[in-house]
C-alpha cells in the first residue's frame, strides 16, 4: 500500500529541488555588500580588475525587460570580495528612438520617483538616492544614442573609481 505514495512523493522531491536549485541568483534584484563566494552559483565569470574593483560578467539566466528591445551588457562589480554594483552598458546603435525624456520616464517608473537631472556636454545624467545606501545612476549620450548606468551600493563605493567607470 505503501507504493502508490511513493511515485507522488518522489515527484514533490524532484520539483522542490529544481525550483530550490533554480532560485539562485537574482541579477534583477542583487543583494547588495553580500560575498561573492555565498553568491556564486558558478556562474560569476571574473574577467578584470582596477582600482581594488574585481568585475564579473554573470552567465546565469538573468533576463530584464531592457533584453526585449536591446542588447545589454550586464556587469557586476565586487569590493572586498563584496556586491557592490551592477553596472549596465547600451550601446547608441542598439538604442536608436530612445531619448533623453524617454530615459528620464523609464528611470521615474521603475523607481517610483523622478531622478535628479543634469547636463554635461553631450550627455544627460540621473541621479537618484534610494533607501539603505542603494544610488543610482544613469548616463546617456544625446548625440550617440549610448547609455550607462549602474546601480549601486554607497558603502562600499571606492573613492579611486567611480561605479559609472567603463570597466574595459
Amino acid at each position: 500500500m505503501q507504493r502508490p505514495l511513493l511515485l507522488p512523493l518522489i515527484t514533490l522531491m524532484m520539483v522542490l529541488f529544481a525550483s530550490t536549485a533554480a532560485a539562485g541568483f537574482d541579477c534583477k534584484k542583487p543583494p547588495f555588500g553580500e560575498r561573492l563566494e555565498d553568491l556564486d552559483d558558478g556562474y560569476f565569470v571574473k574577467y578584470r580588475e582596477k582600482d581594488g574593483v574585481s568585475y564579473y560578467n554573470y552567465t546565469g539566466p538573468c533576463r530584464y525587460e531592457l533584453h526585449d528591445f536591446t542588447a545589454p551588457v550586464i556587469v557586476f562589480a565586487f569590493v572586498d570580495g563584496r556586491l557592490y554594483a551592477r553596472i549596465t552598458h547600451v550601446l547608441g546603435s542598439d538604442n536608436q528612438g530612445v531619448t533623453a525624456e524617454s530615459m528620464f520616464d523609464s528611470v521615474t517608473r521603475q523607481f517610483g520617483e523622478p531622478p535628479k537631472v543634469t547636463e554635461n556636454g553631450d550627455r544627460t545624467v540621473m541621479t537618484l538616492e534610494l533607501k539603505n545606501g542603494l544610488k543610482y545612476k544613469l548616463k546617456f549620450n544625446n548625440r550617440t544614442r549610448a547609455s550607462r548606468s549602474a546601480f549601486y551600493y554607497e558603502p562600499l563605493r571606492p573613492k579611486t573609481s567611480p561605479p559609472d567607470a567603463d570597466p574595459q
